[in-house]
This record gives structure tokens, sequence and C-alpha cells, in this order.
């Protein structure tokens, strides 16, 4: 199924900055000393001219920090409180026109920046556009949203993108050139896909909607939550069990606007839908679950979902009636989705999003226990298997994807746990061989790890599971918190990766945390099981 792309052109914003900067003064060069990282190796091929700039080019900057630094988004009075100290790494080659910033001692090449915060990923820097990648996570302006959210990006949605941008620069006259590369920002080109974990609104998010009477959109309209009391990083899994206690602090809708905002918006959902009629609500601790048709405008319409993963263990929990039904339901609601079917044909067929002139297109499969493997005349989904991936990539392909994203609700042989075992590893080789250019796991319930690899002369992005989102579970820490991940694409190329923290209140709605504050538990939590030392 194709989803019409929510994708809106926005003016490119190379245009509006050279007309909103035309009477800045770029002043004259600094003596700043160029300092070149040995380590790390970046994204961009080229190299600077050397010839000298005739005539300045006007370009944005990109302010990045590390990959695994917990910061999200930073004020313009920050960056010049760092270029004061003499702390903000500075690109050798570029003249910082907006805002007025003190001069550097000294400057990095624009292309070792990335090799810069590899090695000292609390850094804060300014990146020419082109040289962004996901070793250079983009710190968002800060904007009127929680913990800063919602400002403008240049890597950000499509709102973000089309915001007045602050950090403007030229190139130095009577230095050696930028490549053109490095300095080109095109909007128009640069895209975000969006993902959330577990989804699932029976039990708790039925118990609340339901039994008590606070209706649906009170489940999935979520704001923000802090934490009653300190909790911690790695809480271990055994009896009793370490939870936290959320408070909700207010903000309602922030939590889906992420979403909603976003190009690409995924889901996976673990259940089947079924009429609204023949619902009744799981409100207890069996493991037989389902959401009536009442969630399906709420993902289309507050989530503003694009895409949904059904190839989970608990989409047979209604029998075959279960799967029609959602499978009928979600098609008269126009939710596009893939991963199941009345047989394998059907269950095998990749689902598909128009995005910035790009078709994406999009695989699911388990293996998990606990429902039906399609074949060719029984229902169910397909499972993980190398002949399944490599037939749902082929499918992908000939019907025109430029790029495929494949989904594995997996385990690799238990439940509940933060790194990646070797049969997931095994797993992984196949949808890399198969031709997977990206991996967005599922199944474990809880966040992590998250891989980076070489693809060609880029970067391919695993996360192996983003935790729950929306599923009832409250009895251990790592089950009740959960991570949406934000990927930032220029054209078909991965730019960036940021990760933002939720947890569930009363096992039900979901509400962001502050990354730097209750947050930094689910994300140090996956950035310790992760490999994120990619060399493209």
């Amino acid at each position: 199924m194709t989803s019409p792309a929510r994708f809106k052109s926005t003016l490119v914003l190379l245009v509006v900055l050279l007309a909103g900067c035309s009477t800045g003064d770029p002043g004259p060069a600094t003596s700043a000393s160029a300092t070149t990282s040995t380590s790390g190796a970046s994204s961009a091929t080229a190299s600077p001219s050397t010839t000298t700039t005739s005539a300045p080019t006007t370009f944005p900057l990109a302010v990045v920090t590390g990959l695994t630094n917990l910061k999200a988004a930073v004020t313009v009075k920050e960056l010049g409180t760092l270029a004061a100290q003499g702390r903000l790494v500075m690109p050798c080659g570029v003249q910082v026109t907006r805002p007025t910033l003190a001069a550097a001692p000294t400057c990095v090449a624009a292309d070792q920046v990335a090799a810069t915060l590899k090695s000292s990923p609390k850094r804060i820097a300014l990146l020419p556009p082109g040289l962004v990648e996901p070793a250079t996570k983009v710190l968002s302006i800060a904007g009127p949203g929680p913990f800063g959210m919602f400002g403008a990006d240049l890597f950000g949605d499509a709102q973000a993108r089309a915001l007045d941008y602050p950090v403007v620069a030229t190139t130095r006259l009577g230095e050696p050139a930028l490549d053109p590369a490095w300095t080109a920002y095109d909007a128009s080109q640069v895209w975000t896909m969006t993902n959330i974990g577990s989804l699932c609104a029976d039990r708790g998010a039925a118990t609340q909607a339901v039994a008590r009477g606070k209706g649906w959109d009170w489940v999935f309209n979520g704001g923000t939550a802090r934490y009653a009391a300190p909790a911690v990083v790695d809480p271990p899994y055994t009896r009793p069990y370490r939870t936290v206690q959320p408070i909700d602090t207010g903000h309602d809708g922030a939590t889906p606007q992420v979403l909603k905002r976003s190009d690409v918006a995924i889901a996976d959902h673990e259940c089947p839908v079924i009429p609204n009629a023949l619902y009744k609500p799981q409100l207890g601790t069996t493991t037989v679950f389902s959401v009536p048709e009442a969630v399906l405008p709420r993902w289309r319409d507050t989530l503003g979902l694009d895409m949904v993963y059904l190839a989970a263990n608990h989409m047979s929990d209604k029998g075959v009636k279960g799967i029609r039904s959602t499978l009928q339901l979600m098609d008269a609601y126009k939710v596009p989705r893939t991963g199941l079917g009345m047989n394998l044909d059907e269950a095998l067929e990749p689902g598909y999003v128009d995005v910035a002139g790009l078709k994406v297109g999009f695989v699911a499969f388990n293996d998990v226990a606990g429902v039906v493997a399609a074949d060719a005349t029984t229902p169910g989904v397909p499972w993980i298997t190398q002949k399944n991936i490599e037939e749902g990539v082929r499918r992908a392909r000939q019907g025109g994807a430029d790029l495929v994203i494949c989904n594995p609700q997996w385990w690799g042989g238990a439940e509940y746990h933060d790194d990646l075992w070797p049969v997931q590893e095994k797993q992984l080789g196949w949808f890399e061989k198969a031709g997977c250019d990206h991996v967005i796991g599922s199944g474990t319930h809880v966040a992590g790890p998250l891989l980076l690899r070489p693809h060609g002369k880029d970067a391919s992005v695993t996360l192996v599971s983003p935790g729950n989102y929306m599923f009832g579970q409250d009895w251990w820490q790592e089950v009740q918190e959960g991570v949406i991940l934000d990927l930032t694409f220029r054209g078909k190329t991965l730019v960036n990766v940021r990760l933002r923290p939720t947890v569930m209140i009363k096992q039900a709605r979901p509400a962001l945390l502050d990354p730097e504050g209750d947050g930094r538990y689910v994300l140090q939590r996956v950035y310790t099981y992760s490999d994120v030392d990619y060399t493209p």
C-alpha cells in the first residue's frame, strides 16, 4: 500500500538565507590556526580546493555535537557563551555572520569536525551542512516546545526546516575555498523518518480509556513527565523489579506532535484490531490482546502514522477473524500496513511511502512464538527466514523502492534484554545481504541497542528495539521506558540519528522525558550496549 507523502515542499532555505543576509559584513579573516584530528573518518570524500575564495558564499551552519551527548537543543545565547570561552569548535575557512560570535583562537578543518566529536562527544561545533553525518548529532535551536523542542533545525521536521535559521556564515576571502558540496543546503532534499516502539492500547491503556472513562484521546495525547524519585541507568532484571513513578508535567499533545510533524511516521503494532461492537478491553494480566477500531482515527490523525508494521507475536490473539478484521479495518481507515496477511503472499507485500521525490519501501517479519506463521493458505505473519527476507526486499525493489526499511520482531532467544544476541546477529546478516538499507526492530519491550555500520560510502542504522511506546507493562523500569527514533536523510543518505526518551504514565499514556533529566536513564542504557563507532 502506498501512503501519500505528508512531506510538504518548503522554500529552499539557502535562498532565504542569501536574501536575508545580503547586507551582512563577513568581516576580516581571523588569524585562527587550523588544527586537524587524525582519528576517525568523515563521510565526505572531497577535500578543500587549493584555490582561494574569489567571492564569499553564504550558507547556514548546523550546530552539532557527539551522537551520544544527551543534549538535544541549544540557544543562540549558549553559542555566544561557548565562543567567548573558546569552547565552540569552529570549522576553518568560515566566517560566522549571524549571530555575532567571538573569534575562535583555533579552528578545525571542516571535514575533521566529525572526528573531533567522535573523540569528544560532549563538545559542540558549527559545521557546514553538507558535512553533517550520523556522528555529528544536530542540535535544534531551542524552540517553544518542552525541553526546547520544535525550534529551527536544518535537519528537523518540515516545520522546523521552514523556520528562520539564526546561524549563518560565509567563506573567508583569501583562504582556501571550501568544497561547494560542503556548503550546499537544499531543504527540499531533507526529510525525517520517526519510529515509535511497541504499540497495543489494551490492558493499561484500555483501563484508563474505557474502564476509567478518560477516553482514547487522553491516552494518545501525552505530554511530558518527570520521575517522583531518582532511578538508575541499568536496573537489575531480578526480583523485586525496580520501577519508576512518572508524574505528568503537562504539555498535552507534545508527544504525538513528534510523530505528526515528521515527514514519515512509523509504528510497530502488536495486536489485532477488531470492530468497536465486538471489543472487550483486557483489564487484567492475561496476555491476550486486541484494540477497537476506535484507535485507528487516532493513529491516522493524532499520531499521523504513514506506515504500521504488523508482524507481531500477538496478531493471532483473536484468531483468523482478528487477522481479517485488522486488515479490513486498517484499509477502511486508510492506514498503510505491512507484515500481515490472509496468506504468505499478502503478508510479504511491502508498504510504500513517497517522500522528497523518493519511494521508501517497508517490510516486516517475526520470529517470536505465539502467532501463526503465514503460508500459501494460512493467515498470519511472515517468519524471519532468509528466503522470506530476500523475497520481501526483492518485491520492494521491484515496486520501485529507492530505500528499503526492514522491521524484525525478534527476541534472539529470550525477551527483555538490552544487547544484541547471536541469533539476532545472524539474522541481521540476512537483512544486510538481502539489501535492507536500515533495520528497525521491535519485540523485546526494552530499548536498544543502537548499531551504526558502514553502508557503502554512508552509514546504516539498526535499532534492535525502541522499547515500549504504549503497551500495558509497568512491572520494571525498562518496560516503562522507551525511545522515539528520529532519522534524518538527505535524499537517500542517512545524515542524522536522534533518540527521544519516553515513559508510560499508568502503563497507558506515553510522555516525553527531559533527555538531560530523567530521560538520561534510558538513553544512557541504550548507549551502554550500542556500537556507533562506524567508519563510512
